[in-house]
């Protein structure tokens, strides 16, 4: 019998889609923001589950709207 490896690339790792709790849980390491910010960034959005990268992009998005 033979052994299959399985290795993750780093693309599988960048598209893993996680759980906006454990998003928040280390929002600090992941983004450089408070669990608040992660809130507030996804208010609405109405998705349950997202990639790194799409919560980041959301996290600049919602930093840069004006407060009036």
């Amino acid at each position: 019998m033979a052994i299959k490896k399985t290795v993750k690339s780093k693309s599988d790792t960048l598209n893993a889609r996680y759980e906006v709790a454990e998003l928040k849980a280390h929002a600090k390491a992941l983004f450089g923001v408070r669990p608040e910010v992660v809130d507030g960034a996804l208010y609405g959005s109405g998705n349950e589950r997202y990639t790194v990268a799409e919560v980041k992009e959301k996290i600049n998005q919602f930093m840069k709207v004006k407060v009036v």
